[in-house]
Parts: structure tokens; C-alpha cells; sequence
């Protein structure tokens, strides 16, 4: 899943969805991975507090409880969060949320941390996961070869793109008219995403909000 910064993705994907799940099955192990530990962290501390906060019909362990890692009182479902240079080697994962794993362009356009990201996921998180296990990552775009592009540019790539952007293209996918502008979960009126649009790079426009990178020099 890929949209704008600042639209709502990562609340939906690295918080209440987790939630729904473990309501759905406390026997879950969920895995969250963000390009830092602090940000997956915080993921992690969030779905501990609503289930605590809330009567959802699941309840977290006293003895397991940190906000990176914790256990419901089954003894089995619960989560485990770190960055994409933790690993998340010796724990088993039956469902795997990676949320933003780049963080800014200056990192989009090093090899090196796109190498990183990369070996994270062939070295250590597919090797994780239960048979079957879903797997959602969900990012802005910043770089053609970032995770996302290289998963898509498999050969017979198993991942379904889900791509949201600012201003609709062709065949949205929300059924926009093409050129209608995004409803803004932080409110931005259409004036706003213009602006946002004429001051914002076109390299940087295309892969952050509407979806499409390209290399430096495209």
C-alpha cells in the first residue's frame, strides 16, 4: 500500500489493524518493522494501550509488557516491534506488518540502505514467517528500486499493489474523476494540495504522492 505522507496509512496498517486481528485471533504473533526501533516502538506501545484501555475481549500479560514486545495472557498471540536493522531472528511471525522501512530521500537514494532494507527482508524476515503468513508493507514511494519496487519487479511477483495518490490518475482506484484531488484525513483543502503540489519537487511529487518514482536523472 502505497500513499502520501501524512495520510493515514501507517494509523491504519501498524495500529488498528493489528488491533482487529488479535481480536479476531488472540493467537496471533504479529511482527511490526519501521526504519527505526523508536518508530516501531511506538506501533508496539499504542495496540498494548487500546487493549488495555478498551474491552476488546483480550488482555495483555503483566509479565510480558514492554512496549516492543509483548504477550496476551494466552501465553501465545501478542507483538513484537523493531527497526529494520534489528531483525526479528529466533521469533516466529504469523502475520508481518512493515511500515515505512525508508525514511527520507536521503536514505532513498543511498544503495547502501536500500541494500539493508533489502537483506532484511530476504535474510531475516522471510525466514519468520509461518507458512502462509501475510505480509503488508505499506510505504510512501521514494525510489524506484526501494522495497516495494523490488518486490514488484519479481518475476511473477505474488504482491497485490495497492497505490492511493494525491491527485487521481486514470482508472482510480477510488474512482475518482481523473485530476480530483485526494480527501485529506489532515484536512488539506484542494487549494492546499495545489500549493503543496507547486512547492513540492516533481521527482519528489511523483514518488511521494502520486505513487510513481523514477531514478535521479528520469
Amino acid at each position: 500500500l502505497s500513499m502520501p505522507p501524512q495520510e493515514g496509512k501507517s494509523e491504519r496498517c501498524a495500529f488498528w489493524f493489528p488491533v482487529w486481528l488479535l481480536m479476531q485471533n488472540p493467537y496471533l504473533r504479529i511482527g511490526i518493522v519501521s526504519y527505526s526501533h523508536d518508530i516501531a516502538r511506538r506501533w508496539g506501545r499504542k495496540i498494548r494501550d487500546a487493549i488495555s484501555e478498551y474491552d476488546l475481549g483480550i488482555e495483555v500479560r503483566d509479565d510480558v509488557s514492554a512496549q516492543n514486545e509483548w504477550q496476551l495472557t494466552n501465553g501465545v498471540g501478542g507483538v513484537f516491534a523493531t527497526g529494520v536493522d534489528g531483525g526479528v531472528t529466533g521469533r516466529p511471525v504469523d502475520v508481518l506488518i512493515i511500515d515505512d522501512p525508508i525514511k527520507n530521500r536521503t536514505e532513498a537514494d543511498s544503495k547502501t540502505t536500500r541494500k539493508t532494507v533489502w537483506e532484511f527482508w530476504t535474510s531475516s524476515a522471510m525466514t519468520r514467517l509461518a507458512p502462509g503468513a501475510p505480509v503488508l508493507l505499506d510505504m510512501t514511494r521514494w525510489h524506484e528500486d526501494d522495497l516495494a519496487g523490488r518486490l514488484l519487479a519479481e518475476e511473477d511477483s505474488p504482491w497485490r499493489s495497492i497505490n492511493i495518490p494525491a491527485q487521481a490518475k486514470p482508472d482510480d482506484i477510488l474512482w475518482r474523476a481523473e485530476g480530483d484531488w485526494l480527501t485529506s484525513t489532515r484536512g488539506r483543502s484542494v487549494k492546499d494540495w495545489e500549493k503543496r503540489k507547486r512547492a513540492t519537487p516533481s521527482r519528489d511529487w511523483e514518488a511521494m504522492y502520486q505513487g510513481s518514482p523514477s531514478d535521479e536523472e528520469g
